[in-house]
């Protein structure tokens, strides 16, 4: 009789540590899964995936998203944009005058 309710509390303790472990394993499953989305979707909004483009004025590189466009040439701040523009229309005034 002792045998057989041994028996009974192995098997017991045995498909109560099978669930529990199953358990475990399908939520380790399932965190892994929403971890794989979440990268994606942050990866996809990461900024090193960005175009980069150069400064004209200073040749830094940067994301276009961040840049500022004339029309023909891209800048890493609105002062660059500013001071290329004064040096070209200097240049252009030199030229002028020497002509």
């Amino acid at each position: 009789m002792r045998a057989i309710v041994f028996l009974l509390f192995v098997i017991l303790v045995f498909l109560i540590l099978r669930f529990t472990l199953n358990r475990i394993i399908e939520i380790r499953r399932q965190n892994r899964e929403k971890n794989a989305s979440q990268t994606q979707q942050a990866s996809s909004l990461n900024p090193e995936e960005q175009p980069m483009v150069r400064c004209a004025e200073c040749g830094v590189h940067l994301p276009q998203s961040e840049a500022y466009f004339d029309g023909q040439h891209t800048f890493c701040s609105e002062g660059h944009m500013q001071a290329y523009h004064r040096k070209q229309q200097e240049k252009h005034e030199q030229d002028s005058a020497e002509n």
